[in-house]
């Protein structure tokens, strides 16, 4: 890409081509596409290198998105293209036919599993991580023979009928009747506990609301006389992507092992955002020291270059699943694997879960300076490069900022810097940066973030 001339459009944005490429899109396809609700006016990509990207009209911007965490390895890395291009160059496509590259991914992912996983696990591919975690729970429901699942308030799995089940209901009012089985809890957010605590003086009632759940037939998902409960899985998200990068407490993961453990209960993680590296880990689970049941994973698993997912489980869970009963056409693509393995020897080869570590502190350090002179931030908080901001109108009532959110992605935009609102009220914002983020970027977008603040505090 050529030396960057301008970060932004300014008060330009958006350009003329950007607009009417938009306009045909608009005209085109589907108003559900969820970049127009997320955005109002989004640029339209030309290119894209690292962490940089440029639209139709020349205006250059730091890409704090990653495309949803697809793209850890920042854009067009070229180790990943070019495995890409060798493997177009050979079969791109054989229907479930096996292929070289499919044998030695499948190994390589059973290889850096964590834990008890590590070497004792089977794959199960697919092309969405959608598609992971509802097959997740297929194959948690195939194993223990139960029915029901726990999950989140706020957490977000994906929209297809059986995923929508254990999604946020803010996806579900227009697709009911949905999937029965689906249970859903109070996520540790400690920033705005819906239990009224404060950790951590809490006594962890959120693990005690949720062994009742697992526990007592009051809840209705438990039988006294026999103590066995009818839940196959509890679904989690290590941290909280779509609801603004909310990381639990360090103690609760492993108290949510033991009772998963005590009651039967399969732990599935959705590594789906979470993964490769964005917490400085493989597995964002990592951090805690907490072996799951079974793992989906999608997104960044090719670097954002093949729709590529997986599910990861021990050999006999896996096992429960009868020959060719979930299968998907393109599911275990030879483009996929190649780029998938390419993507493995990046991380052994370039060391970006030490610079998501290196990186991420010195950015989360800059936040929190932000913090320190801007009111409108709430709290700060991350590890590695996956780190979320919550606005507020007051510190001590926490009244959400939800309008100032939305216009400090609309300024930074147009100043050059691309984020992604979010959280519960609408008054969070990610910061998810490629592994691959250069320190004069960082500082660039910290310059950014600076100015935007400045600009809408005086509003």
């Amino acid at each position: 890409m050529e030396k960057i001339k301008n970060f932004g459009g300014g008060d330009k944005f958006p350009g003329q081509k950007t607009k009417k490429i938009l306009d045909i899109l608009r005209k085109y396809e589907s108003q559900g596409e969820l970049y127009f609700s997320t955005y109002d006016n989004p640029p339209v990509i030309d290119e894209a290198e690292g962490a940089i990207l440029k639209d139709v009209d020349g205006n250059y911007y730091i890409d704090f998105t990653s495309g949803f965490a697809a793209l850890n390895t920042g854009h067009c890395h070229p180790k990943l293209i070019e495995a890409a291009i060798d493997q177009l160059n050979k079969v791109h496509h054989t229907a479930q036919f096996p292929v070289e590259s499919r044998a030695i991914y499948a190994k390589k992912l059973c290889d850096i599993a964590p834990g008890k996983l590590k070497g004792n696990c089977k794959i199960h591919f697919d092309i969405s991580g959608t598609n992971a975690v509802e097959i997740a729970m297929k194959l948690a429901k195939a194993y223990t023979g139960k029915v029901n699942f726990v999950s989140y308030y706020g957490g977000y799995h994906g929209r297809s009928h059986g995923t929508l089940a254990v999604t946020s209901d803010a996806y579900l009012r227009d697709f009911y009747p949905i999937m029965p089985g689906g249970n859903q809890i109070p996520y540790p957010y400690c920033y705005r506990c819906l239990y009224d605590k404060q950790y951590p003086g809490c006594d962890f009632t959120c693990i005690k609301h949720l062994e009742l759940l697992f526990s007592n037939r009051k809840f209705g998902l438990a039988d006294q006389k026999s103590g066995i409960n009818s839940i196959a899985g509890l679904v989690i998200e290590p941290a909280q992507g779509a609801s603004g990068y909310i990381i639990p407490p360090d103690e609760y993961w492993p108290k949510v092992r033991e009772l998963c453990d005590k009651y039967n209960v399969m732990l599935i993680d959705d590594e789906v955002q979470m993964g490769w590296g964005r917490s400085g880990k493989i597995f964002c689970i990592e951090l805690w020291n907490v072996t799951p049941d079974i793992i989906a994973s999608g997104k960044s698993i090719t670097g954002g270059v093949s729709p590529m997912a997986v599910v990861i489980a021990e050999k006999k869970v896996m096992d429960a699943f009868k020959p060719n009963q979930q299968s998907v056409t393109f599911a275990g693509s030879p483009v996929g694997c190649a780029v998938g393995i390419a993507l493995i020897d990046l991380f052994e080869k370039e060391n970006l879960l030490e610079n998501s570590n290196k990186k991420g502190k010195y950015l989360l350090g800059g936040l929190k300076d932000l913090q320190s002179k801007h009111s409108l931030i709430g709290v700060v908080d991350g590890i590695g490069l996956m780190i979320g901001m919550e606005f507020v109108k007051d510190r001590k009532t926490k009244e959400p900022a939800t309008a100032e959110t939305k216009q400090i992605m609309k300024e930074s935009m147009k100043k050059g810097l691309v984020l992604n609102v979010t959280g519960y009220y609408g008054n969070r914002i990610n910061i998810v940066p490629p592994l691959i983020i250069e320190k004069e970027q960082i500082d660039e977008a910290l310059k950014i973030l600076d100015e935007v603040l400045t600009f809408v505090e005086k509003k």
